[in-house]
């Protein structure tokens, strides 16, 4: 069959759909999930979404009538063969149980094969796969799905209003928190990327377009926008970069045909809904790991005392929280946790065991640390731990050379598919279970995802590789295996793979200073949507309230005030470090965690949506609903005196409404649609409606 025919449309109503995918994405999945009687009667007219193939190789979206964007696809064989829907010949389009497959063959032997679909809950998606003409093995380390951009003009359908806005923005997504990354968003026409999803959008109207990649078993996956075309953008699968933190290419993928992941597309007026509805539909196909025990509280060792560490240390602050803290309000399910973070091998396991029993009789939990996918050391030929007569050079991740990867951030990858990494880590997990912790956190989780040589054969790409060694790890700590709930905080760890952690942290280590305050919350203007979906909680690191190791000088009252808020809004764990030895930072903790009413929003497991974007930067004011109230948190992290301002509208409150703080007890109250909070430094208001 020629690809020279009339446009050919798609139109995906199966016979049972959902009202609605989710309440939040607004109209964009609504509209989609309804059949065109049901929109219809809704909207009093059609309003249909679907793929079109138009012709020569490119197929188009439209939903809520509108035309949301052009694309092609292409693949590329290791060998340099490449096939582009743009040029190759369409010999079969078929469609079936709400599929449109398009299958090209290229000039140079190879097959590319386009699925096109929207599903029941109104997601459209696309994916391609690689094959061989002759038959024979087909291999590939990069599939593009989707190259995608503004539609044509077309009479009667009009595209979105951001294709013509010529500051656009894109989200660029890190890959991970690995050294202090953080979000952007940045104009398109900067030419950047983004890691497994990126919008684009507009600030102003907030209007956007959404795509992700709905898989994560097999390819690093990302989002590309060249600064040679900036009006172009391609969905790839088999990024490998320095974004990725990878020195060597992404790994092979073979097989009678090679597929990509699956690219979902969402549009609609709100960006921010339309990350929501990516998370909902995400948690539906795999859930987060569940916790049932609500929000830890407690205490964690690492910016208090670091290498300081010792049993006696562990111990007082552990009765420091137990004795002046929980009284007062800061606990949740009348417990706490009391954390161990790096350096506690300065203790003999006989303490460990005896920490753990001490804290359970004194009604809290006990936490440790570990770094199962990083090797620190010096000495490759020292011996393993737990495995005798065996050494670590022996489960370190090479290059296709045999030589060990270069260290990232101070680690060499471990070769978390080698048996004896296995062995390793069953020992010290089930050392942890036995001495009856409650609570692990796990770091530097990126490094068990690099690219490189697996001694396991049938994993040939890192994110294999991450997803069975996070599989091992959580049947470790079972609760059906152990007897026992275990919470899991992966930390420095990839936003995907998913399902894997209770919590993860939402940024890199965050202290207490103004300039800790910004970083957490860039996290949180663009990542307040992965808590309660992706993970039961986005973790905002430990919470500083007077001074971490390595300051020249104490926290302000209000960096603290604006410190702890910040993790208040994130869903959330709460963490408190400090050092308790100083009475300052003991009166410090008790006047700030000590609020039941802030705790309570805390304990809410509610993430507050941020009001605007800030490029690099983060917003300034959040809101929710928690327990019935309007809440709205508003920051400042500069050393000058300025006037913060809410636009009531904007933020999707009521006018002129009167609020309290939290914090001070004062009253604010919008007037003519506008709150104002002067101030002089950074500082932190939690206001809740009265």
């Amino acid at each position: 069959m020629s690809n020279k025919h009339k446009s050919y449309k798609l139109d995906l109503y199966p016979d049972i759909f959902m009202d609605s995918f989710v309440d939040s994405t607004n109209s964009f999945i609504s509209k989609m999930s309804m059949p065109p009687a049901a929109a219809e009667r809704k909207e009093g007219k059609e309003k249909m979404a679907g793929w079109i193939y138009t012709e020569n190789g490119f197929w188009e979206l439209e939903a809520e009538g509108k035309r949301i964007l052009k694309a092609y696809a292409r693949a590329e064989s290791t060998d340099g063969r490449c096939v582009d829907t743009r040029t190759a010949r369409l010999e079969e389009r078929t469609q079936e149980d709400g599929m449109q497959t398009l299958r090209f063959f290229g000039e140079e032997g190879l097959i590319l094969t386009e699925r096109l679909s929207v599903t029941p809950g109104g997601m459209a998606w696309a994916d391609c796969t690689l094959q061989e003409a002759d038959g024979t093995e087909a291999a590939s380390r990069l599939l593009t799905p989707l190259v995608f951009s503004a539609p044509d003009a077309k009479e009667g359908i009009p595209a979105p209003a951001i294709w013509k806005n010529l500051w656009i923005r894109m989200l660029c997504v890190p890959y991970d928190n690995t050294m202090w990354l953080r979000y952007e968003a940045l104009p398109l026409k900067a030419g950047r990327r983004s890691y497994d999803l990126s919008v684009i959008y507009s600030e102003d109207s907030r209007e956007g377009i959404l795509v992700g990649a709905l898989d994560f078993d097999c390819w690093k996956n990302g989002i590309v926008c060249s600064a040679t075309d900036a009006n172009t953008l391609e969905a790839r699968c088999g990024m490998a970069d320095e974004g990725t933190h990878d020195t060597q290419p992404h790994g092979i993928l073979r097989g009678a045909q090679v597929s990509s992941s699956r690219f979902g597309v969402l549009y609609g007026a709100d960006y921010r809904k339309l990350l929501e509805a990516y998370g909902d539909f995400l948690s539906a196909e795999r859930p987060p790991l569940k916790w049932e025990q609500g929000v830890p509280f407690g205490f964690n060792s690492w910016a208090g005392l670091a290498f300081r560490l010792n049993e006696e240390r562990y111990e007082n602050s552990g009765e420091f929280v137990r004795t002046e803290l929980m009284p007062g309000g800061y606990e949740n399910q009348g417990t706490t946790y009391v954390n161990l973070d790096a350096g506690w091998n300065v203790m003999s396991p006989e303490r460990l065991a005896a920490q753990a029993d001490r804290l359970h009789q004194a009604g809290q939990k006990a936490g440790i640390y570990d770094a199962p996918f990083a090797f620190f050391g010096r000495d490759p030929e020292e011996e393993i731990p737990g495995v005798p007569g065996h050494f670590y050079k022996e489960i370190l991740l090479r290059d296709e050379k045999g030589r060990f990867l270069p260290r990232v951030d101070g680690a060499i990858p471990y070769d978390v598919t080698h048996p004896l990494w296995e062995r390793m880590t069953r020992y010290k997990f089930e050392r942890f279970v036995r001495w009856n912790y409650d609570y692990v956190k796990v770091d530097f989780m990126t490094h068990g995802g690099m690219e490189g040589c697996h001694s396991d054969r049938t994993i040939s790409t890192g994110r294999q590789a991450i997803n069975r060694a996070y599989a091992f790890l959580d049947d470790l700590l079972d609760e059906k295996k152990i007897g026992r709930p275990f919470f899991i905080s992966l930390s420095i760890a990839p936003i995907f793979p998913y399902g894997y952690g209770h919590a993860r942290r939402v940024s890199c280590d965050a202290f207490g200073t103004a300039q800790d305050v910004e970083y957490e919350l860039n996290s949180h203007t663009y990542g307040w949507w992965l808590n309660g979906r992706l993970y039961q909680y986005n973790d905002p690191d430990h919470i500083v309230l007077l001074k971490s190791f390595g300051m020249e000088k104490d926290n302000t009252e209000g960096e603290a005030r604006a410190r702890y808020t910040t993790a208040v809004i994130g869903g959330t764990v709460m963490m408190l470090s400090d050092d308790y030895e100083r009475p300052e930072a003991r009166e410090r903790a008790k006047k700030l965690a000590c609020n039941p009413a802030v705790n309570r929003i805390a304990a809410s497991q509610i993430a507050f949506l941020p009001v605007e974007s800030a490029e690099g930067s983060a917003s300034r004011a959040y809101t929710a609903v928690v327990n019935g109230k309007t809440c709205v948190a508003l920051f400042h992290w500069e050393d000058r005196k300025e006037t913060v301002i809410l636009d009531a509208a904007r933020a999707g409150l009521k006018r002129d409404t009167a609020y309290t703080d939290l914090w001070s007890g004062r009253t604010f109250r919008s007037e003519n649609g506008l709150l104002h909070w002067e101030i002089d430094g950074c500082d932190a208001l939690l206001l809740q409606e009265c």
